[in-house]
């Protein structure tokens, strides 16, 4: 039976909020477990892709574009369950070496060969999604930046409109007040 984890143990192992699991749950449609009593658990699993969520958060993706790229970051883990490993944390060196070692030990029999080549397939696969991944990462980024500065254009040029609208305003307040009688009889 694999391991369940509280939301409290979650919450320590993730280092998210429980309010936030909650809501990336509701807002990215997750199917996460409930005991016999209705109450949440997580698995290996689920820690895992929420330290992927939490990792895209950090990199500036929104909860939208997160959602979209949820079917390739499941995919990807499924051989990850409970291993520990962080798919967006980046893949050291030592992964391949420990292929090519295990591949050197292993070359005594063709069937733990064919293990480490798997293995060091595998590897290069995840290198590769996570390449495309950061690609599509900073193309939404980029997405975003454009989004934001056509924003901030549009609100300097209308902060700009509403300081000359004040300012023909003064001016024609200054111009009227001087053609009006100041109440005392003069000009």
């Amino acid at each position: 039976m694999e391991t369940r984890y509280t939301v409290r143990q979650t919450v320590e192992m993730t280092g998210v909020k429980s309010y936030v699991l909650r809501y990336w749950e509701e807002e990215l449609e997750l199917q996460i477990h409930r005991n016999e009593l209705g109450h949440r658990y997580y698995t290996g699993y689920d820690i895992q892709l929420f330290l992927n969520i939490k990792e895209l958060k950090r990199r500036g993706l929104q909860l939208r574009a997160i959602k979209k790229l949820i079917p390739q970051i499941t995919a990807s883990m499924s051989g990850f369950a409970e291993s520990g490993a962080v798919l967006l944390e980046g893949i050291t060196e030592d992964i391949s070496e420990e292929g090519q070692s295990s591949a050197k030990e292993g070359a005594d029999t063709k069937q733990s060969t064919d293990t480490a080549k798997a293995e060091i397939c595998n590897n290069e696969k995840i290198l590769e999604f996570q390449t495309i991944l950061e690609r599509l990462i900073a193309q939404e980024l980029r997405s975003q930046n454009e989004d934001e500065e056509r924003c901030r254009s549009l609100d300097f040029a209308i902060r700009r409109q509403q300081m000359a609208r004040r300012e023909a305003a003064a001016a024609f307040e200054k111009k009227g007040k001087s053609k009006h009688w100041d109440g005392v009889g003069r000009k």
